[in-house]
């Protein structure tokens, strides 16, 4: 997939299962997805060097979720695919 330097417009809805906060809609311009620089990957080691790990795996596919940047940040921001309501201008319709 090649690279775009415009990235994509994304709307959604912003919900919070903590603080019991849903239905305000959200439009980020210049959207990517977050992914490592092709030179930025890791080495492989033997597990016995290997430092233990501090946390866990995202689990995108499990919980709908996918990490996306805006804007000239270097933030990541997760957003969950069934709360998307349009991209690139374009309605998300589920069926």
């Amino acid at each position: 997939m090649e690279q775009a330097e415009t990235g994509f417009t994304l709307r959604f809805v912003l919900a919070d299962r903590k603080r019991k906060k849903a239905g305000k809609i959200v439009e980020w311009h210049h959207c990517r997805f977050s992914r490592p620089k092709q030179g930025q990957r890791k080495k492989l080691v033997p597990a016995e060097e290997a430092a233990p790990r501090a946390g866990r795996q995202p689990a995108h596919f499990a919980n709908a979720t996918r990490n996306v940047v805006q804007g000239k940040s270097t933030q990541i921001r997760k957003v969950h695919i069934w709360l998307i309501l349009a991209f690139n201008g374009k309605k998300v319709v589920l069926s």
